[in-house]
């Protein structure tokens, strides 16, 4: 091999080496088309006693059918203020949820540990997340509180709610004295779906 030819191999080595370096240095969760976030609205019920809503941050959306509550298919349920969680030991799935305070774009990554679960007498999800009018009969989410879940199939989200209004059953905006029937909630997530606990 003449020096011509052997300049050009090691300049393609070279060039080879630096695309392969690069890459790693800009390999960035944000980037990853495995992170998907989005910003949606779901309708549940306004009735303590009613039917959780069970939504899916794999799907993004609502999952609806026979016995879903059964499955590992959902994340969280929403009913009237009260969440349930996929995880514990009357639940199907592997999740989990814990509420961090701070801004949602500054956390990047989901704790390993100290999710909590939700059990026969208690959910994992409380109160502290919301305040209550009651002229309007609706709940304001309090700024700064972030849910980080893990999912039913041990996957990891994190949610911010924006709002949350009362309204009838097609989701029209109830004003005192008439009461309402469903909650809209309306929030923002980020779901990463290949395994990391990175946003």
């Amino acid at each position: 091999m003449n020096r011509s030819n052997f300049s050009l191999v090691i300049l393609f080595v070279l060039f080879g080496l630096a695309a392969t370096s690069c890459t790693k240095d800009g390999d960035d969760p944000k980037d990853n088309p495995t992170t998907v976030t989005d910003t949606t609205a779901v309708l549940v019920s306004y009735n303590p006693a009613g039917s959780f809503t069970y939504f899916s941050f794999e799907k993004g959306a609502t999952i609806i059918g026979t016995n879903v509550d059964q499955t590992n298919e959902w994340d969280f349920g929403l009913r009237f203020v009260n969440f349930a969680v996929n995880g514990g030991s009357n639940r199907v799935g592997n999740g989990g949820a814990i509420i961090m305070d701070g801004l949602f774009n500054d956390i990047t990554e989901a704790p390993e540990t100290g999710y909590k679960v939700d059990s026969d007498t208690e959910l994992a999800i409380n109160d502290e997340w919301y305040t209550y009018n009651s002229t309007t009969h609706s709940f304001a989410p309090k700024a700064g509180k972030i849910f980080i879940f893990k999912t039913g199939k041990g996957l990891y989200a994190k949610m911010e709610m924006l709002s949350a209004v009362p309204t009838d059953d097609d989701g029209t905006i109830v004003i005192p004295p008439s009461l309402p029937t469903k909650i809209k909630y309306t929030f923002r997530y980020t779901f990463q779906a290949n395994g990391s606990r990175s946003f």
